[in-house]
């Protein structure tokens, strides 16, 4: 027929005899010699390949797809006379269809395929979701037992490396915010000769939102992604294996004293994220819009009262279990191998945030409906 193949047609079967160079630089013409091939109804195809002298996976695909096409309408096919170097090729394409559900044509899917996908991680989801929650109340259960002084002495170690430590940078971080807060609505109310107003700004955004907000977001990322991480580290080297062998609870010695630890240490943190955002705010006032020390305290004392204080400390605890019981979560999951760590490190951090912004959220709206 051409150079790249002969027919013969043998009663109900048709012998396609492959030959010379079935390789990418001849794809188009060999897709449309490949086209032309048009066995009579009820005929078999037969793809003889002894005459090949170079082939490649270009031209396997293009030969399984053509084999695909027949199938499909019912013609049967087979393959023969393949040397070892060359039918290596065309497995590698069998091999990767029956893996990925290949239909003819390249990467096209079967039917239905997106829907099962999504039918099954659905599926993988609410089982996750569920695992979840069994988690969280299995560790809950075990921290309403009697605690051991084991544990009372490792919380008081978590609300140190969790809270203490890290009073420095998140004064530093409210500090500025403080600052950016007081800078830029400074330059709107100086219009309206508004200056003083500034201060209420800055304490009720501090107070009831970004110094809760910015302290566990910010222990979010250094303690969240340290208890996946220690956690995590722990499961691969079986440490917690050991502690059940020794007859010790894995969820009241790990992971109660960090949560109890981290709903400890964050409502404290928060005071000081406060007192910082207000600093930042005051230093803003005495260097730029020429507010003294005395008006701005003057001034905070007449537009705050115990329940700005009280929303941002209500939501603290929460924020801590949050970012606790996942990071924990995160790192109990941990299995196989050291890129499994670094991969729920970086969720735990990032599924922490997420569920922060939206409790905040939550709270925002439930406030505000109750007027509090």
């Amino acid at each position: 027929m051409n150079e790249y193949l002969t027919l013969e047609g043998q009663g109900g079967l048709l012998q396609v005899s492959l030959k010379n160079d079935w390789i990418f630089n001849n794809l188009n013409t060999l897709q449309e010699t490949l086209d032309e091939i048009e066995p009579q109804p009820g005929q078999r195809v037969r793809f003889s390949c002894g005459g090949l002298k170079d082939f490649d996976l270009a031209g396997a695909w293009i030969l399984y797809e053509r084999s695909m096409d027949f199938e499909e309408v019912g013609i049967e096919t087979e393959f023969e006379g393949f040397r070892a170097t060359h039918f290596k090729f065309l497995q590698h394409i069998i091999d990767i269809a029956a893996q990925k559900e290949y239909i003819p044509g390249f990467y096209d899917r079967q039917p239905g395929h997106y829907w099962r996908n999504g039918i099954r991680k659905l599926g993988e989801n609410t089982i996750e979701a569920v695992d979840s929650v069994g988690f969280i109340a299995r560790a809950v259960l075990d921290g309403v037992k009697r605690p051991s002084r084991l544990v009372i002495g490792e919380t008081i170690r978590q609300v140190h490396a969790t809270g203490a430590a890290a009073i420095p940078i998140v004064m530093v971080i409210c500090f500025l915010m403080g600052i950016v807060l007081a800078y830029q609505s400074a330059r709107q109310l100086e219009q309206f000769g508004a200056n003083i107003f500034m201060v209420d700004l800055v304490a009720n955004s501090i107070f009831r939102e970004l110094g809760v907000l910015l302290a566990a977001i910010m222990v979010a990322g250094r303690s969240g992604s340290a208890f996946a991480a220690a956690l995590g580290t722990m499961k691969l080297t079986e440490e917690v294996d050991a502690l059940r062998v020794m007859g010790l609870n894995p969820n009241q010695i790990l992971i109660i004293p960090r949560v109890l630890g981290l709903m400890i240490a964050l409502p404290l943190l928060t005071i000081f994220a406060n007192a910082a955002g207000l600093l930042g705010g005051a230093f803003i006032g005495a260097t730029v819009l020429d507010i003294n020390w005395f008006a701005f305290t003057e001034r905070l004392a007449f537009t705050i009262d115990v329940n700005d204080l009280l929303v941002g400390l209500t939501k603290a605890p929460v924020f801590a279990f949050l970012i606790a019981v996942t990071g924990t979560l995160r790192g109990m999951q941990v299995k196989g191998s050291a890129d499994e760590l670094g991969r729920l490190t970086t969720v735990a951090v990032v599924q922490s945030i997420f569920l922060i912004i939206v409790a905040d959220a939550i709270f925002t709206v439930v406030y505000a409906r109750i007027g509090f």
